[in-house]
C-alpha cells in the first residue's frame, strides 16, 4: 500500500497540470460564435497538457531534470503571461458587454418615445411624418383632444339625444354667452352644470401637446421612466448621429395607409463585425413593432 502511494505520489505534479489544462480546452472548446474565447486559453491549455507530460517520471528520466526543469519553468512562464492575457481579455469583454447593454437600453427607449410620437402625430394628421424637426414642432403644438365633458345625462327622464337636440348640450366656448342668457356668471353656471342643478351639459375637447400628456418630467416619474430631452431624441445615444427615419405607404384590406421605418445607423459593436441594428415599423406593412424583446 506504502509502495501504491508513492508511486502515485510521483505522478501528482502530472495530475494537476493536466488537469488544469484538460479543464482550460473544455473552457475554450464550449464557446460558441456568441460567447466566443480568447485564444490564448487554448495555448495554455495545450502548454499546461504538454507540461505535465513532460512532468511525468518516466518522461523525466529520458530528458534530464536539467532540461525538464528549464522547459517546465519557461512553460509555466508562458503560461503565466497566457493567463494574465486571458484574465484581462475576459475582462475587457465584459466592460464592452455591459457599455453595449447600457447604449442598447437608451437606444431602445429613444426609439420607443419616437414611436409613441409618432403614432400620436399619426392619428392627429392622418400619416407618419419623415422629418425630425416637424415632429418635434408638433409634439409642443396644442394638438392632442382630450374629451371633457360636465353634467350627467339622465336618460331614464330625457333620452341623451333629446338634449342635443334641444340645444342643451354646449361647447366650452358657448358657456359664456348661456350664462348671461339665463343671468349667471359663467363660473357660477359652469358649477350648476357639473352639480347637475341644471339641465345643460357641456361635451367638447381640450386640446393640449403631447410634450405636456406624455413627456414632462412629472409624467416619466409617474410611469417610472427616464427623463426625455426634445433636443437629443433625434440622435442616438452611441454615436450622436440622427436616427434613419422613412415613410411611405401601404395597402391594407384594399385601405392606403401610412407606414414608417425608424433605425439606429450606427448600431454599438466592435468594428469589422456586422451588428444587427435597432429599428422599428416596416415600409411595407403598417406595424411600429420594434426588432428588440
Amino acid at each position: 500500500m506504502e509502495q501504491i502511494v508513492r508511486t502515485l505520489g510521483k505522478y501528482v505534479i502530472t495530475a494537476i497540470l493536466v488537469v488544469f489544462g484538460l479543464f482550460f480546452l473544455f473552457k475554450y472548446l464550449s464557446g460558441d460564435e456568441i460567447e466566443t474565447q480568447p485564444i490564448e486559453m487554448l495555448f495554455s491549455a495545450l502548454i499546461l497538457i504538454a507540461l505535465g507530460v513532460l512532468a511525468a517520471p518516466d518522461v523525466l528520466q529520458h530528458i534530464g531534470k536539467k532540461a525538464t526543469v528549464i522547459m517546465l519553468f519557461c512553460g509555466l512562464a508562458v503560461t503565466a503571461y497566457l493567463g494574465y492575457s486571458v484574465y484581462f481579455s475576459i475582462d475587457d469583454e465584459i466592460a464592452f458587454q455591459e457599455k453595449k447593454v447600457k447604449y442598447d437600453n437608451l437606444t431602445k427607449r429613444r426609439l420607443i418615445d419616437i414611436r409613441s410620437a409618432q403614432e400620436a402625430y399619426e392619428e392627429a394628421n392622418g400619416k407618419f411624418t419623415n422629418n425630425f424637426d416637424t415632429l418635434l414642432e408638433w409634439i409642443q403644438k396644442p394638438a392632442v383632444a382630450i374629451p371633457y365633458s360636465s353634467g350627467t345625462f339622465y336618460t331614464d327622464s330625457m333620452p341623451e339625444d333629446k338634449y342635443y337636440e334641444m340645444g342643451y348640450v354646449l361647447t366650452l366656448q358657448e358657456i359664456d354667452s348661456v350664462a348671461i342668457e339665463n343671468g349667471y356668471s359663467a363660473e357660477d353656471f359652469s358649477k350648476l352644470i357639473e352639480e347637475d342643478k341644471t339641465a345643460y351639459k357641456v361635451r367638447d375637447n381640450i386640446f393640449t401637446t403631447f410634450y405636456a400628456e406624455n413627456f414632462t418630467p412629472e409624467k416619466r416619474v409617474a410611469k417610472k421612466l427616464p427623463p426625455v430631452d426634445l433636443d437629443s431624441l433625434p440622435f442616438t445615444p452611441s454615436s450622436g448621429k440622427r436616427f434613419i427615419m422613412r415613410t411611405s405607404t401601404a395597402n391594407q384590406g384594399g385601405v392606403t395607409k401610412s407606414t414608417i421605418l425608424v433605425q439606429d445607423p450606427t448600431p454599438f459593436g466592435r468594428e469589422k463585425v456586422v451588428k444587427d441594428t435597432l429599428r422599428f415599423g416596416n415600409l411595407k406593412d403598417p406595424i411600429t413593432d420594434g426588432n428588440w424583446k
